[in-house]
């Protein structure tokens, strides 16, 4: 007899693993919340062939998903939130060993301490980038240590938020001299949004639909 979920966080991370034994391959496209960005990435200013692969873990242990502040002196996103992540490597095998090895490079996870559970759409970015966002949940008590040259602090917010549609509101900001829509969370003073916004929003979205019950 199966224990049923006692809490908001218990029953998100339920759904979580349904939504990955119910959803088949390959899964549909993050989109992002601005259409003018959508129309661009699909269109012939950037072909397909230009997009350069990378890869980010979203990290889930005892509940929360764990999450970076980037240090300020970084040239690409300093100072905002992100998943630990980057760009594939040539001796990357695929999505998830690029996941892997930069978590253990920017948070200090060991592979062998990751259950990678799935794997999410692509997300094409303006920039040029193919970013596949891969699930996995952390063994319990593990070790969280950030590497000083990239990451400033780690923190956590529970899956129950982050992965609760309500939580988003969508704002106009100034990227490249134009205006864009962007999704964006406040959690305990940290401001979540962008990407790692778009990404979060996009698996709340599909978890919405996941039977619980089967």
């Amino acid at each position: 007899m199966t224990t049923a979920p006692s809490t908001l966080d218990e029953l998100t991370l339920h759904k979580l693993l349904r939504y990955f034994e119910q959803q088949p391959l390959p899964r549909k496209a993050i989109l992002h919340p601005d259409q003018d960005i959508n129309r661009l990435i699909h269109s012939a200013e950037l072909p397909s062939a230009n997009f350069r692969n990378a890869a980010v873990l979203i990290p889930i242990r005892e509940g929360s998903v764990i999450l970076t502040l980037r240090t300020e002196h970084l040239s690409s996103h300093p100072g905002q939130v992100s998943f630990p992540g980057g760009t594939t490597d040539a001796s990357d095998v695929d999505a998830i060993a690029t996941a892997l090895r930069e978590s253990e490079e920017e948070i200090g996870v060991r592979a062998e301490s990751v259950q990678v559970i799935g794997q999410l759409g692509n997300l094409l970015m303006p920039s040029g980038y193919c970013v596949t966002p891969v699930v996995g949940i952390l063994a319990a008590g593990t070790r969280l240590t950030p590497s000083p040259r990239e990451v400033d602090h780690i923190f956590g917010v529970p899956i129950s938020i982050a992965l609760n549609c309500a939580s988003y509101q969508r704002t106009r900001v100034m990227l490249m001299d134009t205006e864009r829509e962007v999704l964006e969370f406040h959690h305990e003073g940290y401001r979540i949004w962008g990407a790692t916004a778009t990404i979060l929003h996009h698996l709340a979205l599909e978890l919405e639909a996941v039977d619980t019950l089967a």
